[in-house]
């Protein structure tokens, strides 16, 4: 399938989203949670076809991201500015970049299957970080720990003669993703979830700015329509539907199917790019995803959380 035809693809299943009011709640809730996990899984994809620098490809996205959100946001944009100035909330609109701009540089040194499998090292490694949040660590999280490190080592001993600064770029993306969600955290008791999406927007590409002057690139027809794609549908209509299958999903539900997310990537990737994943990547994929939707779900059940940021998704 050509970038055309996958364009063509992505207005079809927009102009369908617009049916779903006539389904009952839940499975409107099902189709949101599966339509934005099958969106976020062809972010990486689309970085490979725009063939810009990481940075610019970032940037690009979170700026079409601050503009529909700033319209969106408009009545009470002044409001929500003012809290920029909160130290957790800038903090974690760097990490947001750094997070992105490491995963985009891993998915073209190394094959997305496993650029995206250890992005998603990030809920274990979070784990890590939890008794600076005064939370301990547990029997089962040290069994998540080794489980997800163990997943990590057998994708690594099939990745070390492809790329090795590949492998540190994504396990660099893994650990920025968690240090978002704890800094996340933070943020939440001062923003909500929707405003720090557009804060940590702002923040992005303020810090991603310069790269449009210190890295070369070539913007065409093809790439416009990419970055539209990516910061339009792949950031605020993924956001929108995921927020909206929460008033009619369980949390649970909605995290565990969220862990879709590599799973679509890896079959992007296999159709659209021809990677094939190895042996060594879907064991240690197994451990990894398996290891995180116990960690979530436990998390969940552990805490009775009721929402999280949605932009540490890719």
């Amino acid at each position: 399938m050509d970038f055309l035809a996958t364009k063509n693809l992505y207005i079809y299943l927009i102009w369908q989203l617009g049916g779903l009011i006539d389904y009952n709640n839940s499975k409107k809730g099902l189709i949101e949670i599966l339509s934005s996990t099958v969106i976020w899984g062809s972010i990486p994809v689309f970085a490979i076809w725009s063939m810009l620098p990481s940075p610019v490809f970032v940037f690009f996205r979170v700026l079409i991201s601050f503009l529909l959100l700033s319209i969106i946001l408009r009545k009470n944009l002044i409001k929500i500015l003012k809290k920029l100035s909160n130290f957790y909330v800038i903090l974690s609109g760097i990490l947001l970049s750094l997070n992105w701009v490491f995963l985009f540089y891993a998915v073209f040194m190394i094959p997305v299957s496993e650029a995206i499998i250890f992005y998603y090292t990030g809920p274990v490694i979070a784990i890590l970080f939890s008794p600076f949040l005064k939370e301990k660590i547990n029997n089962g999280g040290l069994l998540n720990i080794f489980v997800s490190f163990t997943g990590i080592i057998i994708m690594s001993l099939g990745s070390l003669n492809l790329n090795i600064i590949g492998i540190i770029l994504a396990l660099l993306s893994g650990i920025t993703y968690g240090l978002l969600s704890v800094t996340s955290k933070f943020s939440s008791r001062y923003v909500n979830s929707i405003d720090l999406v557009f804060l940590q927007s702002v923040i992005s590409a303020i810090i991603l700015l310069p790269f449009l002057f210190i890295t070369k690139f070539i913007i065409n027809y093809d790439v416009i329509i990419i970055i539209i794609i990516s910061g339009s549908v792949q950031t605020v209509l993924a956001l929108f539907l995921w927020y909206d299958s929460l008033k009619n999903l369980n949390i649970q539900i909605v995290s565990i199917l969220s862990y879709l997310d590599p799973v679509f990537a890896i079959i992007f990737a296999l159709i659209l790019l021809g990677q094939i994943p190895s042996l060594y990547t879907i064991i240690g994929g197994l451990l990894l995803i398996g290891s995180g939707i116990i960690t979530t779900g436990s998390t969940i059940r552990r805490y009775n959380v009721k929402s999280f940021n949605v932009m540490d998704r890719p």
